[in-house]
């Protein structure tokens, strides 16, 4: 069966419309213009990329801290990255670095600007851990930094009273007999240290005395002193003492 002239034609023209049909949709695959719909996802996954990019450089730069990283810590700071970086519980890098007692990086941060003030999700400033763990390099680095030594956790205590609390356990283990003499007097000089790391840095000038029996340096290194020369008898009187003389510091 033959066909005539202009149907030839007609073939060929819908097959050559077809054609560069095909052409157009490749074109726009590889690089001509994409249509309004794609236009819209790819400015929103910008901003969304924009948006995000700075929280997960802050996630990473907490990361860094927490693998003691200080090379990357330093590069990431360099970079621009906040030293305020949080993790998703709201401690900063400061806290991280603190709690594990990287002091390095600790002193990179205060460094490069950390907030020595900055609270967590429960109230503790860098502070308020380093008082726990008797880090007396880092508790002056904080203090130095103008750490707050008045900031109240979410139990109302400051870092001072920090200390009473862990010597009225010291106290209660001793009496009860649950603490050994080599290891009380040990904790006890961790205790002194960290009230004097607190009075030696200046602290003692932000303190008022409730009355006359001042409590200064040279007193609590006496008792330090006496801690491993004395009679196990007066270690129960030593901490009562330090004890009323936490008491007597009110801080402004």
């Amino acid at each position: 069966m033959s066909h005539s002239d202009s149907e030839i034609k007609d073939v060929l023209k819908d097959k050559r419309h077809k054609q560069l049909q095909l052409e157009f949709r490749t074109k726009k695959r590889i690089g001509g213009e994409p249509p309004l719909k794609t236009i819209t996802k790819i400015v929103l996954s910008k901003r969304k990329s924009l948006y995000l990019d700075p929280i997960k450089q802050e996630f990473r730069l907490v990361r860094a801290v927490s693998l003691n990283n200080t090379n990357e810590v330093k590069r990431m700071l360099d970079q621009g990255v906040s030293p305020n970086s949080m993790d998703n519980e709201r401690r900063s890098a400061l806290h991280v670095a603190v709690s594990k007692g990287y002091s390095e990086i600790v002193k990179l941060l205060l460094h490069y600007g950390a907030d020595p003030n900055k609270r967590d999700m429960i109230q503790n400033t860098p502070l308020h851990l380093a008082a726990c763990v008797h880090n007396l390099p880092i508790i002056s680095m904080l203090i130095n930094a103008k750490a707050d030594v008045s900031c109240l956790d979410l139990h109302g205590r400051n870092p001072l009273q920090l200390a009473s609390s862990k010597l009225q356990i010291l106290r209660k283990g001793w009496r009860d007999g649950s603490i050994e003499m080599v290891k009380l007097r040990e904790e006890l000089q961790q205790v002194i240290d960290l009230l004097l790391s607190f009075l030696i840095r200046g602290v003692e000038e932000r303190m008022e005395r409730l009355n006359r029996n001042r409590v200064n340096v040279d007193e609590l290194q006496m008792v330090k002193m006496t801690l491993n020369t004395g009679p196990a008898e007066q270690l129960d009187n030593q901490m009562t003492k330090l004890l009323e003389d936490i008491e007597k510091f009110q801080i402004k």
